[in-house]
């Protein structure tokens, strides 16, 4: 197999920017989240390049999943997004494994955000600030719940990681890559009594999001500040059983070494620049993402830009 370059699948919503929009020259605008890599039942990226070109990044994986899984399984795929927002997102909680299984025949979720622009005095949510369950329950009911959220202030090329069970929420003015677990499932526990077109307040997920919500977590942003230029370095921003993120930082060149144990997802949130692979060159523009299939040979990276690896141990 090759390095994958994957045909994005674009939404609109009604918190939604024109950042995206613009960056990718799109006729449409509102859209405020774009599926960069994903093989979940919801949305399928279709392969751009090379002899599978047309077919389903799942269907790839559905015909031969060791030569693009590796030791992985389906359920450790990892799923990533550009959420671009204009307006604050809803604050939400995911569900950990056990209960996604039993209850949404999905996986968890957990995610995380690394932010590739962001408005002056930009923050999001990430966790509360009282962990007792009842002062949450009594918030919820008298509508206090934005008297609890734990706002973090970020910039751009900050990253943070929202366990599954924690209250979050991008916040306006955020423009940020999403990765995170093979999921698609989202309860929303407060929106600012937001409406949609028809006038209605969109679908609350009270009893589900206190199932799994845990208000003692909290995350603390890693910061690595954007500039013009790179000094060859690797940066481990995340680290755990989910899924891994280095940050290559990269002058010149770097080589992935493949191992045919996982696949990789690169993501190039730094300048333009190629991929060399078996004597050919593959553009490798910003903001894109490169699906890596576990049986591929070493990938090498050329140019000056940052690039995230994101795999599973």
């Amino acid at each position: 197999m090759y390095p994958l370059k994957l045909q994005p699948l674009y939404d609109k919503t009604i918190w939604a920017n024109n950042r995206l929009s613009t960056m990718r020259g799109l006729k449409e605008t509102g859209v405020g989240t774009s599926w960069e890599v994903s093989a979940h039942r919801t949305a399928k990226n279709v392969i751009l390049n090379g002899e599978y070109a047309g077919r389903t990044l799942d269907d790839l994986i559905q015909v031969n999943p060791k030569a693009v899984l590796g030791e992985k399984t389906t359920p450790q795929l990892l799923r990533l997004a550009f959420l671009d927002a204009k307006e604050d997102l809803s604050i939400q909680v995911h569900p950990y494994d056990e209960y996604a299984h039993e209850h949404e025949s999905d996986e968890g979720k957990t995610e995380s955000w690394y932010i590739l622009e962001a408005d002056e005095g930009a923050t999001l949510v990430a966790g509360t600030t009282n962990p007792d369950r009842k002062v949450i329950e009594d918030a919820v009911a008298n509508d206090h719940v934005e008297d609890y959220v734990r706002k973090v202030p970020v910039s751009a090329g900050d990253f943070i990681c929202i366990d599954a069970g924690m209250l979050h929420a991008l916040g306006k003015g955020i423009l940020a890559l999403e990765i995170g677990q093979n999921s698609n499932i989202t309860y929303r526990f407060y929106d600012y009594h937001r409406k949609n077109k028809d006038g209605s307040e969109r679908e609350l997920h009270i009893k589900k999001s206190f199932d799994v919500a845990d208000f003692s977590l909290n995350a603390e942003k890693v910061i690595s500040p954007v500039c013009d230029h790179w000094q060859d370095q690797m940066k481990t921003l995340v680290d755990r059983r989910e899924f891994t993120v280095l940050q290559a930082d990269i002058e010149n060149s770097y080589t992935l070494h493949c191992d045919q144990k996982r696949f990789y997802c690169l993501s190039n949130v730094g300048k333009d620049c190629v991929i060399r692979y078996q004597g050919e060159e593959i553009p490798f523009a910003y903001t894109e993402s490169i699906f890596i299939p576990a049986s591929c040979e070493d990938v090498e990276i050329v140019g000056n830009t940052r690039v995230l690896i994101s795999y599973v141990k």
